[in-house]
Parts: C-alpha cells; structure tokens; sequence
C-alpha cells in the first residue's frame, strides 16, 4: 500500500462490496465502544413468539409476527429472495430497491422493483433517497418492515434517513465492518446510530454472520457482520433476553463454517470481557 494513501478515505469512504475493514487491533478503546454496541443490540422479548422467515441459510431473517398493513420495504435484494417469497406468500407488497441487480421477482404484482440503490451521490440515477422513496409511495407510512442489507452503506443511510427508517415498525439491519469499533469516527457513529433507533425500537435478536470474519476476543469470537431485529417497544416487554445465541431459529450463513457463538456477548455471563480486560490491564 502506498504511503500516501488516505487511510479515513479507504475504510470509511471506499468501502469495497463484501470486502470487510481491515481489521484494527483490540484496544481499550475497541472493548469500551464495544460494550456500548453490545448494550444498544441487547435483545429483550418481543410480546409475540419470534418466528423464521427465508431459508435456513444466508437471506433468512428472524422476526416478530407483528403486522398489519403488510408492507415491507426491502433494501438491497440480491439474487436470494426465499425472504421475499415467504412474505408475498403472506400476503404482502414488497418495495425493493437494488441496482446491482435485475428484478429477480418480473411478473410477481406484489414486488415492487426499482432498479437503483438508496445513495445520496446528486446527479446520479442509479440511486434515490428514501425522503424521494416516501413522497412516490405514500402508503409506506403504514410500513410494517425494513430489510436492511446494503453492504455497508447502511451507516449512511442510517445517520441521514434514520426518521423513516423508523416508520417501519420491525427493523432488520446488517451492520458490516464491525472490527473497526476501535477506530472513534466509526464507532461513534455506529453507537449514535442506535441510541437513535433505541428511541423507538428495542433490539429482539442478534446473529453473526460467519459469511464475514471475527475477532478473537477473550476466547470468545466478535463477528464482523451482526444481523440485528428491532421492534417498536410497544410490542416489546421490558425483559433482557440473555439466552444462548444462536438460538433454535438460527443457522449459518455459510454452512460450510460453524455458526458465530454470542453467548459470551449477550448471554447473562459477558465471559468474553473477562480475559480481555485482563491481558489489557483493564480493571
């Protein structure tokens, strides 16, 4: 790597399509800003059973069974759309926006496709913003449901759009580059980002990605990739769900690795701070 190169520029502002952050080392910093992340996705019980949706792979996402309107909004489709189709078969209309790909869905009536990103770059016209994606389609204000999987540029997304992000009463976000939690633009952006989605929704599932890399902290390993379900609190109970993960609804991303255990992140025991702290000199 050449000695000139802006380093802000290629992490924050370069980031490459299923190209993880270089990883940053583990540091007091790292272990502060991540006990505040793990305090912000803390899941608590949703009121109603959570259930699966998708295949048992890469594309399944785990939810609560709140929905009236039926209106999802997915970002970021992809080719794999067993997701899609187990809503459509629930009766929804889907609004998907992807410009790396064709309609995967042409001729489903209740697949809305656009062919562009959600991006903010003016004069481009392969993105659109999501205040243009409200004012066309004014019937997402009765929005059940965000997917949320863009490679990245959710960070942007969220710091500038995060008002109707939160029209939706379910959120499935998949935050990427996480090993950069030690770097302070990033992760203080990533913790403003959920004390604002904490004002109205609550965190009721975590999963790691193991598609993405990890970090070996404490003998517990930190995904790089963490999906993350969030729901308005009135249909939340105050209750800290501090159980296995991955639970009975989860399965890996990639089958061929073994699923990301976040027991010792979220679990009642927190193990994974322990050693860390320890060999850091951090009482």
């Amino acid at each position: 790597m050449n000695n000139g190169t802006n380093l802000e520029s290629l992490f924050i502002n370069e980031r490459l399509t299923n190209v993880e952050f270089i990883q940053t080392l583990v540091s007091r910093q790292f272990l502060t800003d991540l006990s505040y992340v793990i305090a912000l996705t803390q899941p608590t019980y949703a009121k109603k059973d959570l259930f699966r949706l998708g295949q048992n792979a890469d594309g399944g996402y785990v939810l609560a069974p709140e929905f009236q309107a039926n209106l999802c909004l997915n970002l970021g489709v992809g080719y794999e759309v067993t997701a899609d189709l187990d809503l459509i078969g629930l009766g929804f209309k889907i609004f998907a926006f992807d410009g790396t790909v064709p309609n995967p869905l042409p001729g489903e009536i209740s697949y809305v496709f656009t062919q562009k990103n959600i991006g903010y770059s003016k004069g481009d016209q392969k993105v659109i913003d999501l205040r243009t994606v409200f004012g066309e389609n004014p019937e997402l204000e009765d929005l059940d449901l965000i997917l949320m999987d863009i490679e990245g540029h959710e960070y942007e997304v969220l710091k500038k759009e995060l008002s109707f992000i939160t029209k939706a009463k379910q959120i499935v976000v998949e935050f990427h580059g996480l090993e950069l939690l030690g770097d302070q633009r990033f992760a203080a952006d990533l913790i403003e980002i959920l004390k604002g989605i904490s004002k109205s929704h609550s965190p009721i599932h975590v999963h790691g990605n193991n598609a993405g890399g990890a970090l070996l902290l404490g003998g517990a390993s930190w995904p790089t990739v963490l999906e993350v379900t969030f729901l308005r609190h009135e249909f939340c109970t105050n209750e800290v769900k501090n159980g296995i993960f991955p639970t009975s609804l989860d399965f890996p991303n990639i089958s061929v690795r073994p699923d990301i255990d976040l027991t010792p992140f979220y679990g009642e025991k927190k193990t994974y701070a322990s050693l860390s702290r320890t060999v850091l000199g951090i009482s």
